[in-house]
């Protein structure tokens, strides 16, 4: 069965701000529906989160409704604040490992550590596979390093360590859900689903450069076994 977290990414033509972006924030906000839309310049979140902060003040409350705004590699230390009083977060990705530029005064971005000192609800996922590997493993390795596929370090001042990538990609991912996944997904603990994986080699204890050449050996989804290399024993 698949499940849809929200409507996005782009909600109407003009998905930054304007009448017609303003009428369909309205119209979700009022059916309690979860948002989520694309954000890329250095000024769309901008418009998006005053937008966001209109319909809350105008039309109705959101802050229970977790609306987030995907890529933000723009975005600053108060449009964070912002977003997170009207109970929003950020969907992050690490797209720019495959053709990202950037540099010490104009890092690629996302703003990974900017995120975490926020305390804003953020996850991480893999983003569209016409600009970015469906692997984790890049993404995790550009989070950490702030370098792209050349070995180029575009995202300076930014970094993320490998515990906080986890957990986005992990337990902090189910906020996004909601409902009853919220209560059964992303953490080891008794009474959720049994989802694990056992890699190839130690997540915190291989080199930089071989985070992206981790695989699953072993993968249990709710107490199955679905993927098996044969390469565990006893």
């Amino acid at each position: 069965m698949i499940r849809t977290g929200a409507i996005g990414e782009f909600v109407t033509s003009d998905s930054t701000s304007g009448p017609i972006f303003e009428a369909a924030l309205s119209r979700l906000a009022l059916a309690k529906w979860r948002l989520e839309v694309h954000s890329l310049s250095s000024t769309d979140f901008q418009l998006q989160i005053q937008a966001f902060e209109k319909i809350h003040s105008t039309v109705t409350p959101i802050t229970a409704l977790r609306w987030v705004i995907a890529h933000v590699p723009r975005i600053t230390a108060e449009y964070l604040t912002r977003l997170k009083k009207l109970g929003g977060g950020v969907n992050l990705s690490g797209w720019n490992y495959l053709s990202g530029t950037g540099s010490a005064t104009n890092p690629a971005g996302p703003p990974f550590r900017t995120i975490v000192e926020s305390g804003i609800p953020a996850g991480f996922g893999a983003d569209g596979a016409n600009i970015a590997p469906l692997s984790p493993w890049p993404h995790v390795y550009y989070a950490v390093t702030g370098k792209n596929a050349k070995g180029e370090v575009i995202n300076p001042g930014q970094l993320a360590t490998r515990e906080e990538v986890l957990r986005w990609y992990t337990r902090d991912n189910r906020w996004f859900l909601g409902g009853e996944d919220e209560k059964q997904l992303g953490v080891l603990e008794k009474g959720r689903l049994g989802d694990v994986v056992v890699l190839s080699e130690d997540y915190f204890g291989v080199e930089d450069e071989k985070l992206k050449e981790l695989e699953s050996v072993l993968t249990v989804v709710g107490g199955v076994v679905v993927h098996d290399k044969g390469v565990l024993k006893g």
